[in-house]
């Protein structure tokens, strides 16, 4: 049976491939902002409607908190998003091809061993076991599958190193105006950035687009967080490890601070430790330059297990998404306006959309929540 995110992500995509859509639009001419999840998505269904599409990449690199780390482990390992969140048939309908079983190998990530740590003390809490599962990759990353099904469509459309800091109307179409002095002009645009760089105004609309209740995008929760991975010669950790009261440890919150066996069900006999930190306050270790960072969780491993934490360390990768100019966060957590997300970022005068996993509705904060608003938005693109 297919879900309700399911039909509407199918019923997009049929419109996006419709013959007289197709004909009446092909040479429309999109910009797209950014060049993350939603960014690529929305880039590779535009193009294979037939229009003329480009990216505009503010970073250097493709993927926005998408990002792998290669050679750390013998399996690659995801520094942005990690988990599915989903029953992996939300893959082929990423790309248009439903429930197709594109040949992705994915496990169910069940771990079995808990504890948490509280008042200087480890607590087992292992019936979690029963309640707690997942879906996880078994040797890719989410970095991995777009590199595989959308970026060969996409690559020669994007232009690193392309901030940008003003969309103003032009005629009947909008212009994406870069930070290097350079104006680009399109019929529509679609923005992609995240919640946090909007919030902070790093793109400002001309007089006409400035729609008073984008002033709401300030009362939703952009969070802090970072990722950090671990090897070591020996494997002295659960597979999870939290933090805090047993309440606070089962209570629902957005804030996530959590030690896990990230070679959990993986093909490799690699011992790599992975902390996943987020946070819709401040997060103090957030600002940390890479080295304090690592030192402060080094020192609180070895506060939990002992002298085996140095003994056993082999190195660390740090992502500190907090301190990323690009990304400023985490995700898009809480929303204390009146307004719903969406109606806040509806379309400005039918010439510019937004996309990302701020508008994943159910899925918000999730790829496959970013990816299926990139689809809504397409198909709202070029409907209009």
């Amino acid at each position: 049976m297919l879900s309700r995110r399911s039909f509407s992500a199918m019923a997009a995509l049929a419109c996006l491939t419709s013959p007289s859509v197709l004909n009446a639009r092909s040479k429309a001419r999109v910009l797209v902002v950014g060049a993350g999840a939603a960014g690529l998505t929305a880039a590779y269904h535009l193009a294979n409607a037939g229009a003329d599409v480009r990216i505009l990449e503010a970073s250097s690199r493709w993927g926005g908190r998408l990002k792998r780390v290669d050679g750390f482990s013998e399996v690659p390992l995801d520094l942005g998003a990690e988990w599915l969140h989903d029953d992996p048939t939300m893959l082929g309908q990423i790309i248009g091809r439903g429930d197709t079983d594109l040949d992705v190998e994915t496990i169910d990530y069940r771990p079995q061993t808990y504890r948490f740590w509280h008042e200087g003390e480890l607590h087992s809490l292992n019936a979690l076991r029963h309640a707690y599962g997942e879906v996880k990759f078994y040797d890719t990353t989410w970095y991995g599958f777009f590199e595989r099904f959308i970026l060969p469509t996409v690559r020669n459309l994007i232009e690193f190193n392309a901030p940008v800091s003003k969309i103003a109307s032009i005629g009947d179409g909008i212009s994406a105006h870069l930070e290097s002095g350079a104006i680009l002009n399109a019929d529509k645009i679609l923005i992609t950035v995240p919640l946090s760089v909007l919030q902070q105004d790093r793109i400002v609309f001309s007089a006409d687009l400035a729609e008073p209740r984008l002033r709401h995008l300030k009362d939703i929760r952009f969070g802090q967080g970072f990722k950090i991975f671990m090897k070591f010669t020996e494997r002295f950790y659960p597979d999870i490890l939290m933090f805090g009261s047993r309440w606070k440890v089962l209570q629902d919150s957005w804030d996530e601070k959590i030690y896990y066996d990230a070679a959990l069900g993986k093909p490799t006999r690699d011992n790599i430790l992975g902390l996943f930190t987020v946070s819709e306050a401040s997060l103090p270790r957030a600002v940390l330059d890479d080295r304090a960072l690592l030192q402060s969780v080094m020192t609180e491993l070895t506060e939990i297990f002992g002298d085996v934490v140095d003994r056993t360390f082999v190195k660390a990768e740090v992502q500190n998404w907090s301190r990323d100019p690009h990304i400023l966060g985490s995700y898009s957590m809480s929303n204390n306006s009146d307004m719903d997300i969406g109606d806040i970022l509806a379309p400005l005068s039918g010439r510019v959309y937004f996309a990302g996993e701020a508008l994943g509705g159910d899925a918000q904060s999730t790829v496959h929540g970013a990816a299926f608003s990139a689809i809504d938005a397409v198909e709202s693109l070029i409907g209009d």
